[in-house]
């Protein structure tokens, strides 16, 4: 059972060593059972932090690798690095470690059970533990109701950094995908939800400042006006489908 762990990584030289090293530790002592690979995806960096995720894996060697694009965006280094892999299942997740590694077994386990296609962590599942500013919970909660009226989805939480899918589902949802940055996520379940696909969301605990006091790179603001223009535009693509 092949399994890659992938982290898409933008000049994040403040917190990449440790976390990264927290992730190998993990890995190392809870999937010793798979045939793992930790992948760092890193998208539009400068040279200082390409050579800092080098330097990682030449020190740990033949299970972990570095994928260098020069275009920055979340959306198009997954897409970049799942689209080559041979892996079969392919797991994504966030630097920052938000969500607590303790939860990967149970996104991994509807996969390996083969009762899932797709599997994504949720923060607003009655079970999940969050810790996060209200401001950002409330502007999800908003979004959350838009997105379930516009895009008739079932969901709980679209935009949380933690998911896993099958090569075979992926194969299925890859050519659909259009977004390279942020939306990514919602585009992958919404299209994998049309394309019948089985999805299950999981309750992850989630804290925004799990090891360093440092800010989402997400500007809400910002993104809420790109958000709701892309979710009208895959709207429109969804009933076209």
């Amino acid at each position: 059972m092949n399994i890659d762990f992938c982290v898409p990584v933008y000049n994040e030289e403040e917190i990449f060593s440790a976390n990264a090293e927290r992730i190998w530790r993990f890995l190392q002592s809870f999937m010793c059972e798979y045939d793992w690979h930790l992948i760092f995806i890193v998208n539009g960096s400068n040279q200082k932090f390409i050579d800092l995720v080098q330097d990682f894996v030449n020190k740990h060697g033949p299970q972990s690798a570095c994928f260098i694009i020069s275009e920055s965006g979340k959306g198009r280094a997954i897409k970049f690095y799942f689209d080559q892999s041979k892996a079969d299942f392919l797991v994504y997740m966030d630097i920052d470690l938000a969500v607590d590694l303790f939860n990967l077994p149970q996104l991994l386990a509807p996969l390996l059970s083969d009762k899932a296609d797709l599997c994504f962590g949720s923060r607003m599942l009655p079970a999940s533990v969050k810790n996060r500013s209200w401001f950002r919970e409330i502007s999800s909660k908003v979004y959350l109701r838009l997105s379930r009226k516009l895009l008739g989805h079932r969901f709980t939480d679209l935009q949380c950094g933690f998911k896993a899918v099958s090569q075979e589902a992926w194969k299925s949802i890859t050519p659909l995908i259009l977004d390279k940055a942020w939306f990514f996520d919602t585009e992958l379940i919404c299209l994998a939800q049309k394309k019948l696909l089985r999805l299950q969301e999981i309750p992850v605990d989630w804290s925004e400042n799990r090891y360093i006091k440092r800010r989402s790179k997400v500007k809400v603001w910002k993104e809420a006006w790109v958000f709701l223009f892309l979710t009208f535009k895959l709207r429109s693509r969804l009933q076209r489908m």
